[in-house]
């Protein structure tokens, strides 16, 4: 599995390449000179010159830097007079936005990520019909006597073709009168009918009854290694049994092995009207059951059995904005629960844990792990922005500083900054390295 942590080093690598980019290319186009771009710090490793900048592969594959002309203080010191090349030469908005440019990079990689994964990949699609496959415990449905592989004929009267129809007529339901379903029944003649509390959703406000929409029990993609992939199985086998429990849908065959982990289960599933048959244990992984829990759940290596359709450029480029802008949002909504003490610890990885996950996203396709990479260029983009030492988000608080006080900072003042930023960062990154390596035992 060598292989998948290489990818691993190449996603990593273009994120920082990214990043520093868009520090480069806002720095040329001010007509700041870059004497130096580098991915990675310490001791170089491999180095090219071409005009005044020097490109460089260094030791720690931990970040990079644009170091422009006048940003080094020990060759130029604050109160000397700045040149029209160097980076303190330019205006505040200037360097602000060669600053901002490196986050915003990363931003718009992730976009275009988007866009190529959509174009290209394609859109996943559930099945259509309007047969259920999940019943919530607790809610209107159950109670009602709704069943799994229900398929509903009628909302309040209408017919319904579609699950789109279904979810339509579902929540243009008044609440408080209830929603009245016509269900057809395997073994039951005739139909069935259902009154159904409308209960809006807490966070939504849509109506809402507790039913999902059925997908049938069958392997999606296959993860490498896996121990679906070792057992020979392939995406497209429909799952007939796990052990004696006969398995009717996704939902069942998801919530039977998520219960098992570590545990040893008898698979039964069918191709090509062939039936196979292995004993498969259930690997420990790691789920989120929400921003603040980390649960531990079994996986045999199989994602969800998706279709897809083919989008049109516009469509993926609309789709890709709505998917930067939700991810966005789920990243910043992290964040904070991180820095309000809201989160879990679990939640939070180091440089190991990275490596695991882009490797892993690797192991289940290009798809996956182009997601994954434009998962983490947000989160980059973000961290960045925050206004710490170090970090683009504490070169934009002096910039602000010095705007506002109308003169740069002290030479004095600037190494304590740098000072600060470094013993912290240096802190985390041991803290976080050190407990990756715990998990890991």
């Amino acid at each position: 599995m060598f292989i998948f942590y290489v990818y691993a080093a190449v996603l990593i690598g273009i994120l920082i390449i990214v990043h520093e980019l868009g520090h480069f290319v806002a720095a040329r186009a001010s007509g700041v000179v870059v004497e130096r771009f580098s991915i990675g710090f310490g001791k170089k490793l491999l180095s090219i010159r071409r005009g005044q900048t020097e490109y460089v592969i260094s030791m720690i594959p931990l970040g990079g830097y644009v170091k422009m002309a006048g940003t080094d203080v020990s060759e130029h010191p604050v109160d000397d007079e700045p040149g029209p090349g160097t980076f303190p030469g330019k205006p505040v908005g200037i360097r602000a936005l060669i600053v901002a440019a490196g986050p915003i990079a990363n931003l718009v990689w992730a976009f275009l990520v988007y866009v190529g994964i959509l174009w290209i990949g394609g859109a996943p699609m559930f099945g259509d019909d309007p047969v259920v496959g999940f019943v919530e415990a607790g809610s209107p449905a159950e109670a009602a006597g709704v069943e799994v592989l229900d398929r509903v004929l009628t909302v309040e009267g209408e017919p319904v073709e579609t699950w789109a129809d279904l979810r339509g007529g579902i929540h243009g339901a008044e609440t408080g009168d209830g929603v009245e379903l016509e269900v057809e029944r395997p073994g039951v003649d005739g139909t069935v009918t259902l009154n159904i509390d409308a209960v809006p959703d807490s966070l939504t406000g849509e109506i809402t009854i507790g039913v999902a929409a059925y997908i049938p029990p069958l392997m999606g993609n296959v993860m490498r290694g896996s121990p679906a992939d070792l057992a020979g199985m392939r995406e497209g086998d429909r799952v007939t049994f796990v052990d004696s429990l006969p398995v009717r849908t996704w939902y069942e065959l998801s919530t039977i092995v998520s219960e098992r982990a570590n545990e040893e289960l008898t698979v039964t599933w069918e191709r090509g009207g062939q039936t196979f048959s292995a004993d498969i244990v259930a690997e420990e992984t790691q789920e989120a059951v929400d921003p603040t829990e980390i649960v531990t759940v079994g996986t045999i290596g199989s994602t969800v059995p998706l279709m897809m359709r083919d989008v049109g450029f516009v469509e993926a480029v609309s789709s890709a904005a709505a998917a930067t802008v939700s991810t966005t949002y789920q990243v910043l909504r992290t964040f904070w629960l991180i820095l309000t003490q809201r989160i879990s610890m679990d939640m939070v990885g180091g440089p190991i844990r990275v490596v695991q996950m882009a490797s892993e996203s690797a192991r289940w396709g290009l798809a996956s792990f182009f997601g994954f990479m434009a998962y983490l260029s947000l989160n980059l983009a973000i961290l960045n922005l925050l206004p710490l030492p170090i970090l683009d988000g504490g070169h934009l608080l002096l910039l602000g500083l010095e705007r506002v006080r109308r003169r740069s900072p002290s030479e004095r003042a600037l190494l304590i900054w740098q000072q600060i930023g470094l013993i912290f960062f240096v802190g985390l990154a041991v803290f976080l390295l050190l407990r990756d390596v715990l998990l890991l035992r």
